[in-house]
């Protein structure tokens, strides 16, 4: 298992650009990358131009891509038939980029429940939503990967959900992505990792107060990181994501929350690693 971060951190902090953010990562030593399509990297934050700087930008800084978070513009869940075709539109586009950069999966989740829409039919416009998204993506060799967001509104807000959306969705090439903070937050413990074994592509590495979602330095929240990751190591994981074509799972360290205050992004993640070596020293960023 490696390290690495998002680069959403500096867009929250100071609003960077996507290529200043990817320089500081350099800079902090780690090599492998996240990129925050939502903030500043979507399809309308970058040109035809901007697009292949940034893949070239990572070749020069030994970068290596690993996820791309690319939400929908709308809920899917509840958005018109107008509105789905654009979001197909979008993330088409967000695919075809993915793939310029070198990675092969994006992340997404699957929408949220919405007063007016019965929890029947929202259900079923997000899996039929998703999978489009999939077999479009599976012209490309890309795999599409869910993350479980940790509140009611949410569709899928637990391993549970998790796993009934995967089963629904019923394609190849989708997968999920866990966030361990999230599951400290809905209170899950290590044990349900398992039920998730064969379809962890990626993880995400958060830590919260216990009932606020504060993407704080990681090591100072409620996230049980030990415990987390020792369940990750029992079960091979490392052997688990070579179906998806990847040698070893990255774990990527998720800070900062849009409005927040962040006096220097760098030493958050300075400070998140120096804890992560006492809690896990046999993590590295490279």
């Amino acid at each position: 298992m490696k390290l690495g971060v998002l680069t959403g951190l500096w867009f929250v902090a100071e609003k960077l650009p996507l290529l200043k953010s990817l320089e500081r990562i350099n800079k902090l030593g780690c090599r492998y990358v996240d990129i925050h399509g939502t903030f500043h990297a979507g399809p309308s934050d970058l040109s035809p131009h901007e697009r292949l700087a940034v893949k070239e930008a990572m070749e020069k800084l030994n970068l290596q891509p690993r996820s791309y978070v690319l939400h929908a513009p709308r809920n899917i869940a509840s958005a018109t038939d107008a509105e789905l075709e654009s979001c197909y539109d979008y993330l088409a586009e967000g695919i075809g980029m993915a793939q310029q950069w070198g990675m092969h999966h994006l992340m997404l989740n699957a929408g949220q429940w919405a007063y007016g829409v019965t929890r029947s039919l929202a259900w079923e416009r997000s899996v039929h939503f998703l999978q489009q998204v999939c077999d479009l993506a599976a012209l490309q060799d890309m795999y599409i990967c869910q993350e479980t967001e940790p509140h009611v509104w949410y569709l899928v807000n637990n391993t549970s959900t998790t796993l009934q959306m995967l089963a629904d969705v019923d394609r190849p090439n989708f997968a999920t992505l866990v966030d361990l903070g999230h599951m400290a937050l809905a209170r899950e413990g290590p044990e349900e990792l398992v039920a998730l074994r064969d379809w962890i592509i990626h993880v995400h590495l958060t830590d919260h107060e216990p009932f606020q979602h504060t993407n704080q330095v990681v090591g100072t929240g409620l996230t049980p990181i030990a415990d987390y990751l020792e369940a990750l190591t029992a079960m091979g994981i490392d052997r688990c994501v070579k179906r998806f074509g990847y040698e070893e799972l990255v774990i990527s360290l998720e800070l900062g929350c849009p409005g927040d205050r962040i006096g220097n992004a760098d030493e958050k993640v300075r400070s998140s690693l120096e804890n992560l070596r006492r809690i896990a020293p046999y993590l590295s960023l490279t």
